[in-house]
């Protein structure tokens, strides 16, 4: 199979895994393999039973990053909302996992939420059991968060007891992947406003670095991922004094048909 008349298909409006298998006259795990290959060029996002053609221009918005990987984000989402206790404050970063954790909180009663996403923002919106706070600043609508200097005032002015931080990508020793300083600026101020740093991020977002800007982490950091992660970045990451790996288990990581479709 050519993998322009799978991209051709999808680019079409075909885009689930059953229907594909029957146009191109192929299997259901030829269609699968062929769409992780087009994910992993950037040709295709995944979508939970198929597939829909990536955007142009490239920078992924928060809702389709949402559907990439969403089973193995919402293991992790669901294990770092069992570290939330009902007196604390939390920060929410911007992201489709922050988000899968905001809808995990918005059924409890306690905690008080800080957050610079709009994906959070609109899963507590009537979650009655949660003071939600949100930092004012100027929309970024693709990325779903709010940046700038008003973020500042709000976050010198808070303690929280743990920060959940999305990324692009995570590096040991280098920091998370952003896709501009001003989010990566974001990022920083909510890590240092916290007393435990939680990164969450699949496997997938290991060691990648598609950006150009950084977000330093702090002197010791928690990384809730799952156990698509390979070997060598488990290693890596472990031979990182200042990372704790926290590895969730999935249906086989991010990667496989069992985990994606």
């Amino acid at each position: 199979m050519r993998h322009q008349e799978l991209l051709d298909a999808v680019t079409d409006g075909v885009q689930r895994v059953e229907d594909l298998a029957r146009a191109l006259g192929i299997s259901p795990s030829t269609v699968r393999r062929g769409l992780a290959e087009l994910e992993q060029a950037g040709k295709v996002v995944r979508t939970h039973g198929g597939a829909v053609p990536a955007p142009a221009g490239g920078e992924l918005s928060w809702t389709q990053k949402s559907l990439r990987h969403a089973p193995a984000k919402r293991r992790i989402a669901a294990c770092a909302a069992d570290l939330v206790q009902d007196d604390h404050v939390v920060l929410l970063d911007a992201g489709s996992t922050t988000t899968f954790i905001a809808e995990r909180l918005a059924q409890r009663s306690g905690p008080t939420v800080v957050t610079s996403g709009l994906g959070p923002m609109t899963a507590l919106h009537d979650a009655e059991g949660i003071e939600l706070i949100v930092i004012g600043g100027r929309v970024r609508r693709r990325r779903g968060s709010i940046v700038g200097d008003y973020a500042r005032g709000v976050l010198d002015r808070i303690t929280a007891d743990i920060a959940f931080i999305g990324a692009d990508g995570i590096v040991p020793g280098r920091g998370v992947n952003c896709p501009s300083p001003e989010l990566a600026a974001m990022k920083e101020l909510q890590m240092r406003s916290a007393r435990t740093v939680v990164v969450v991020a699949d496997s997938s977002k290991v060691r990648a670095e598609e950006y150009a800007y950084w977000a330093v982490l702090p002197g010791h950091y928690v990384l809730l991922t799952d156990d698509g992660i390979s070997a060598e970045d488990t290693r890596l990451l472990d031979a990182d004094p200042a990372c704790e790996l926290r590895v969730v288990e999935t249906a086989g990581g991010p990667n496989t048909p069992a985990a994606t479709d």
